[in-house]
């Protein structure tokens, strides 16, 4: 098999990430995956759309939120 694998996100992940890592929202966050909802083509780049309970951030920690995470910045499985 040849080209790039393609990241792969399950329940259950906690991804921590900077800013640029996400849509609309500023500072690192870390998110605990609940639900993968969508995949997206913004600003002519693949992004996911996610639901997910913030871990760490000083005003979302326990919040869920949804988020699009970027696709290149996320972790790659085989």
């Amino acid at each position: 098999m040849t080209g790039n694998p393609r990241p792969r996100l399950r329940p259950g992940d906690e991804l921590a990430l900077k800013d640029t890592d996400y849509k609309f929202g500023v500072g690192p966050l870390s998110i605990v995956i609940e639900q993968i909802l969508e995949r997206v083509m913004l600003d002519g780049e693949p992004w996911v759309r996610v639901r997910g309970l913030c871990r760490r951030a000083s005003t979302d920690a326990g919040a869920v939120r949804e988020i699009y995470l970027r696709e290149r910045a996320l972790p790659v499985r085989r």
